[in-house]
């Protein structure tokens, strides 16, 4: 009894799965791509053979070698033009023609590593077998599409010029529906003789997979040893100004007797050593954490969270910091029950905190800092950190979430910042399947976005 009933429906769904052909940009294409595959061709053939032709009998003067180079580089353009044509059009994936030279060349040693290139001598075979290829596929095309959109929009016109008569009601019918079917097939050997000619493609006009391979893993090592570089350089720089500070004071504390400053200003000197201190902490736990992403390592576990009692106690931890230290004002949005989004509670706790602290610290005395909750998005849920602020310049905009960038290294290390602080959060909130954006005005404020996913109802 189930295999009856069920019959039915894997029918049903093997004629949508051939009839969705129809309606697939990808089929037409591919279609479009074999129609001028002859044109195409024919332009490269001739361009191609007519040049190294010319260019061979004319050796004999400088004027063949010319003609010969010329000829090259109309083989390499055309092979660059073929490459992007077969990706458009037949969807398919090609690696580049050629990798970046790590070191600056000559004219002369560009054209000689050109020469030792296999993929130029891949790419011009591949233009040279284009011409027969397009005389078979647009021969091929144009037999296929032909008569069955011949048997489609034929009827069709009739109908509409001679009105709903039986006659051309009939002919909508047959062989109007004949020819649907006819085009369905005709897609999809146009659809196979694309993905065959593509990987044909990829394998003539794109490196060979493992050099492609090797250049990435080559990029990504020298990535990665410039990012240890510059991390080293950044930490060592950032540790110099809190270290000598704590240095300094404490050589004052130890001078003997005499020499060593009053009650008071020991007391201070004690005070600041402490912030330091406190400082230096503040730097390792985020190196650890970076160090943790970096390493795939950061452990969230991101699960449907109500953002109101979230919201509430960032406000309500944050407000009498904001008060007694910037004399700012923060204040949250009433979230309504039931607003959730996929988050860790603990992190996205950490993440707000962060982007408050830091916008009190940018917004100047009686400013407003203040937490939104967007929710009208029926996938994600918008949380809005806003100062009024002096904001962010859109030079400034596109650094702000890299790693000890500061748009204000005074106000950023008066007020204790390393630059780590938003490079931190937005590897929190991708961690959590999030993102964090910032916009900004100049003398307006600026507002930092965090982007949540809604839990998918059980």
């Amino acid at each position: 009894m189930e295999t009856a009933q069920g019959a039915p429906a894997i029918s049903a769904e093997r004629v949508g799965r051939f009839l969705h052909v129809l309606i697939e940009p990808r089929s037409y294409l591919n279609a479009l791509y074999m129609l001028t595959a002859l044109p195409i061709g024919l332009t490269y053939f001739v361009v191609l053979v007519v040049g190294a032709i010319s260019g061979a009998l004319l050796t004999v003067v400088a004027v063949g070698v010319l003609i010969l180079l010329a000829c090259l580089g109309a083989a390499w353009l055309f092979a660059i033009f073929e490459r992007e044509l077969a990706i458009v059009l037949l969807g398919a994936k090609i690696p580049p023609l050629s990798l970046p030279e790590p070191e600056l060349l000559t004219p002369w040693q560009m054209l000689k590593r050109h020469l030792q290139r296999p993929t130029t001598w891949r790419s011009l075979a591949y233009l040279l077998v284009k011409l027969p290829f397009g005389i078979f596929a647009t021969w091929l095309t144009l037999a296929l599409l032909g008569p069955t959109l011949a048997g489609i929009f034929v009827p069709f016109g009739d109908f509409i010029g001679s009105g709903p008569r039986p006659e051309t009601v009939a002919a909508l019918i047959v062989p109007g529906i004949p020819a649907v079917i006819g085009l369905a097939i005709a897609l999809h050997i146009l659809n196979a003789l694309g993905r065959a000619w593509g990987r044909f493609a990829g394998d003539m006009l794109g490196v060979s997979a493992e050099q492609h391979q090797l250049w990435e893993a080559r990029r990504r090592a020298e990535q990665a040893d410039l990012s240890r570089r510059e991390l080293i350089m950044n930490v060592s720089h950032e540790l110099r100004t809190p270290i000598a500070i704590i240095q300094a004071h404490l050589d004052s504390l130890l001078l003997p007797e005499p020499d060593r400053p009053p009650a008071e200003e020991v007391d201070r000197r004690l005070r600041i050593t402490a912030s330091e201190t406190r400082r230096l902490s503040d730097l390792i736990e985020d190196l650890l954490m970076l160090a943790r992403a970096d390493s795939h390592e950061l452990k969230v576990t991101a699960r449907g969270v109500d953002l109101g009692p979230i919201v509430q106690q960032v406000v309500q931890s944050m407000a009498p910091l904001a008060r007694q230290q910037r004399r700012v004002t923060l204040k949250g949005d009433e979230v309504p029950d039931g607003v959730l989004a996929l988050a860790d509670p603990d992190r996205l706790t950490q993440v707000l905190s962060n982007l408050v602290r830091n916008a009190i610290n940018y917004t100047p005395e009686g400013g407003v800092v203040s937490i939104q909750v967007t929710s009208g998005d029926p996938d994600r849920v918008h949380i809005g950190v806003s100062d009024t602020g002096v904001g962010i310049s859109p030079a400034d905009l596109e650094h702000v979430f890299e790693r000890f960038y500061r748009a204000d290294s005074s106000r950023a290390r008066n007020s204790g910042g390393f630059g780590l602080g938003l490079s931190i959060a937005r590897e929190l909130v991708e961690a959590m399947g999030g993102t964090l954006t910032a916009t900004s005005q100049a003398g307006l404020g600026s507002t930092f976005w965090i982007t949540l996913q809604r839990p998918q109802a059980a």
